[in-house]
């Protein structure tokens, strides 16, 4: 399972979570039992990745962005582990964090295993606020992460303009049944609807895997002769059509979600057609300072849509240094 895949899948939890711990607006905090640091000093956040590298490297840039900006505020800490299936890892980097004093815990979390850890540092006092993802068993203070709803209607309609009444669009589906996964096939689904384009829906969930993405491609094209595109709730699996549609020289409609780097390459390249770029920068830049505000007992908001951009090839060249 890629690493961007196990990144989002608890995301649709967020907003059960947040409807939990009270309103999804502007609120208040509560006093922290470990926050009377920040009424003498900078107030001690740390930032905990999966992982370093690409997606995660913009989520840090973000936190020390922020740092940088409110130099008297806040002392940032940053951990990461080797990779982003090592619970006891971040188990261990929880707890650490806790040990030193962290007064608040801006996390993206692996899943379920840490919840107790997570649970126990709260009782300690320390807020938590995740990006990107969000875990059962927690009530978070505060997420920051892209509204899949709303970036699953916006790739939906964008498709809808490139499309006609008799082409065939396959769907090349993540997870099936994790929510925030689904939503943005589900977008894509709602807005066909009615336009005479035929749907059709991968046999295979490609757990955003290169490889698994280009075998379920290849299947499509094999079951559909006729068929016009291909979208997918992942970039890696569309990019992964892109070699079988090449090896072929079949051409098809390619669209992806993400905004991965190598995706805008892509579609500059008129390989690909589009994606929905997430800002992994913005998670962490407005999820720390949540947390901040939370210490402080200054409103913020809780349940905070980091957004997507629509990337084509009139804005692709934007996209194709870094994440966003």
């Amino acid at each position: 399972m890629s690493t961007r895949l196990k990144a989002s899948v608890m995301l649709a939890a967020a907003a059960m979570l947040i409807t939990a711990c009270g309103s999804s607006g502007d609120g208040p905090a509560a006093p922290s039992k470990s926050g009377s640091g920040a009424a003498h000093g900078k107030i001690k956040v740390t930032l905990l990745t999966k992982a370093t590298g690409g997606f995660w490297d913009a989520m840090i840039a973000g936190a020390k962005k922020y740092a940088s900006d409110h130099p008297k505020d806040i002392e940032l800490t940053t951990n990461a582990c080797k990779t982003n299936d090592d619970t006891p890892c971040q188990i261990a980097e929880i707890q650490d964090a806790v040990t030193k004093g962290a007064q608040a815990i801006v996390i993206s979390p692996m899943g379920v295993g840490v919840t107790d850890a997570l649970n126990e540092a709260q009782k300690q006092g320390v807020r938590i606020v995740f990006v990107d993802n969000t875990i059962p068993g927690v009530v978070p203070d505060a997420v920051a992460a892209t509204n899949n709803v709303k970036g699953g209607e916006a790739a939906g309609e964008f498709i809808k303009s490139q499309l006609k009444s008799g082409d065939t669009i396959g769907l090349l589906e993540a997870v099936r049944g994790v929510p925030n996964l689904d939503q943005r096939i589900d977008g894509v689904k709602a807005a066909l609807d009615g336009t005479g384009v035929k749907v059709v829906i991968g046999a295979e969930q490609t757990l955003c895997d290169t490889k698994t993405g280009a075998s379920v491609a290849q299947d499509l094209r094999h079951k559909y002769p006729d068929l016009t595109a291909i979208y997918s709730a992942c970039d890696s699996p569309a990019m992964g059509a892109v070699a079988v549609v090449e090896s072929k020289k079949h051409p098809l409609l390619i669209f992806g979600y993400d905004g991965d780097p190598e995706m805008a390459k892509l579609i500059e390249a008129g390989k690909t057609t589009a994606t929905m770029a997430q800002s992994p920068f913005k998670m962490t830049n407005l999820g720390v300072e949540a947390a901040v505000k939370s210490l402080k007992g200054e409103n913020y908001v809780k349940a905070i849509d980091t957004g997507t951009t629509l990337v084509t090839k009139d804005n692709a060249a934007d996209f194709t240094s870094s994440w966003q």
